[in-house]
């Protein structure tokens, strides 16, 4: 009750300006607390001043695996090894309001096996939610990443921005990773098609010249 009374003076609009007071300052709304009331909506002042900000043992980075962390290699993660990988975050959002929102943002070039080069642009922005005093909000994936990925050696940079809802951004989170070309297809050594031998053109055997046949040698009578 006290939280809403206190937002309820803090959003009173202020007294209209006289017409003709076209360079007059916004009036601010002011209100005095009293000590417990101060101490009171302390903890949800700095919750709500703290915004959007990561927590854990995991809170910005790679991870390596295809769905589960298997192993986190933080926001500075290097040349990645074969395998697959992503980006993922973990966040606390504060209890009080709507609209809190992280954006994320990568940019990666690639260079190919000629040396030619490609860009590669990903932005996106995701609401987040407040989920309980001891629970916290996770982003996975944020971004997947193939090492070696197929398009060439490539080199990428990454960011997380929390926003307020009324759009004011915090610090920005940033990271870099690179994964290798693939490696090159060796083709395999084909043997040269075998070439057919004639063969060896033999002597025909004399043919025997057309003639009758030996006569035979008369019988005896007696």
């Amino acid at each position: 009750m006290h939280l809403f009374l206190f937002l309820l003076a803090c959003s009173q609009n202020p007294a209209p300006a006289p017409a003709d007071a076209t360079t007059a300052e916004p009036t601010v709304t002011t209100v005095t607390l009293q000590p417990w009331e101060a101490a009171l909506l302390a903890p949800t002042l700095d919750d709500i001043r703290a915004g959007v900000h990561t927590v854990g043992e995991q809170p910005f980075g790679v991870c390596e695996g295809k769905r589960d962390c298997d192993r986190y290699l933080g926001p500075d993660a290097g040349l990645l090894p074969e395998g697959s990988f992503f980006v993922r975050s973990e966040v606390k959002v504060p209890a009080v309001g709507e609209g809190w929102q992280v954006a994320f943002k990568a940019h990666c070039v690639a260079t190919d096996a000629k040396g030619q080069q490609r860009e590669q642009d990903h932005e996106k922005t995701y609401e987040v939610k407040y989920t309980g005093k001891d629970r916290t909000y996770r982003l996975q994936p944020l971004w997947k990443i193939q090492s070696p990925h197929p398009g060439g050696a490539r080199s990428c940079d990454y960011s997380l921005t929390p926003l307020r809802p009324d759009g004011v951004a915090g610090e920005t989170l940033k990271g870099h990773y690179e994964t290798p070309a693939p490696p090159e297809t060796e083709q395999p050594i084909v043997a040269p098609a075998a070439v057919p031998v004639p063969e060896k053109s033999r002597p025909k055997a004399p043919s025997k010249a057309p003639g009758k046949a030996p006569a035979k040698a008369p019988t005896g009578t007696r």
